[in-house]
This record gives structure tokens, sequence and C-alpha cells, in this order.
């Protein structure tokens, strides 16, 4: 087994950094993207950082219903029901 050092990145974010510092100055007008758990926890707050800088956002949901209740305030988000094997 190998070992990986991990080095810090630099970004100049930190543990107290919220999803508008990530964010700011960020323009994803005309871009989508999918968020995988956007109903909750951190996929939810991933879903309102991109909505917030333009983004439309589509979010499979295994409980459609749910996901509508907790997005259903946020425009240009579609909730795509999963389907289960």
């Amino acid at each position: 087994m190998t070992a990986n050092v991990q080095a810090p990145l630099d970004s100049g974010f930190t543990a107290t950094s919220t999803t508008d510092d990530v964010m700011a100055g960020v323009d994803l007008g005309g871009a989508t993207a999918m968020v995988t758990g956007g109903y909750s926890g951190l996929g939810l707050e991933t879903t309102r950082a991109l909505v917030k800088a333009g983004a439309r956002v589509l979010v499979p949901a295994r409980r459609p219903e749910l996901a509508h209740e907790r997005l259903g305030h946020l425009s240009n988000v579609t909730v795509m029901p999963a389907f289960r094997s």
C-alpha cells in the first residue's frame, strides 16, 4: 500500500468559509448543474448556492415529494424522480 501525502491547496478558504464566500463573483447564468442529494445536507446547500449564482439545477430524487417540499421556493430547480432498480 502506498501513502498519499496531502498538501494544502492555498485556496484562501477555511473551515469557516460559507457558500457565499466561495461563490462570490461567480456567474453561472446559462449553466446547468446536476446535484445528487440536492435536497438535504450539503447537497441542499450546493443547490442553493448554484441557483443563487444563476445556474439551472437538476436534482434527481428518490423521494420527489420531499425534494419538492424543500426546493419549492427556489427558481431554476427541476426535481427529477429517480428510478429504483
